[in-house]
């Protein structure tokens, strides 16, 4: 039986003009209805990197199984008070309030991570703001791809509720077979990623004003 793999991700000349020339929807785009009713689903939560190598591993052996390549993303989430929202921390709710706000900031965020890559590939919640995604059949170039477009789609101004909030990413990348070929081989140097300091220019901070991602808890 042929097993029905996932469309390929496009390869620009550079990642760089990739993250330009790709509108934050295209995932959904090419995988359709089908890939919309995924995004709306809540994601898979696992403890820790130990349980999500579970997961990845479960993943290789069917890479194997069908000669396919596999990449692997673990995406760390960094919120800051955006300008003007540290005094609405200690404002109606107090603290309790932003705690809330940074949850629902974060399941907007595994959502819209999830429209940003194919159907197939895996996406899972990881500890409370980490992320890990595997994506079938692609290598260091599809890697650097997504993480392109997750850059872009995801790091920004918040506003939920009364909170403003940043996000910033850190990620790590690991490729089958060049990597590792286990799942926590593959793991640990994608966890090393992480130690390397957020993907790019760490952006500064918006001032009172600038547009907002709104997000309803």
């Amino acid at each position: 039986m042929q097993k029905h793999l996932p469309p390929p991700y496009p390869l620009p000349p550079a990642a760089a003009v990739l993250a330009e020339a790709l509108p934050p929807s295209c995932g959904e785009q090419a995988a359709g209805g089908g890939q919309r009713k995924a995004a709306q689903a809540e994601l898979p939560r696992v403890q820790g990197l130990s349980q999500f190598a579970v997961l990845l591993e479960r993943q290789l052996g069917e890479c194997r199984r069908h000669g396919l390549r596999a990449a692997v993303l673990l995406l760390e989430v960094e919120l800051a008070d955006a300008p003007a929202s540290a005094a609405a921390a200690d404002g109606p709710g107090g603290p309790g309030a932003r705690g809330r706000a940074q949850e629902a900031l974060l399941l907007a965020l595994g959502t819209r991570l999830r429209a940003r890559v194919r159907g197939g590939d895996v996406v899972a919640r990881v500890g409370e703001r980490q992320f890990g995604v595997v994506l079938v059949d692609a290598g260091r170039d599809e890697a650097e791809t997504v993480r392109a477009r997750l850059h872009k789609a995801l790091c920004g101004p918040y506003g939920v509720e009364t909170q403003r909030l940043y996000a910033l990413l850190r990620m790590g990348r690991a490729v089958y077979r060049e990597s590792g070929r286990s799942a926590m081989e593959l793991l640990q140097v994608a966890e090393q990623g992480l130690h390397g300091g957020p993907t790019g220019p760490a952006p500064a901070l918006p001032q009172a004003g600038a547009p907002l991602s709104l997000v309803r808890s």
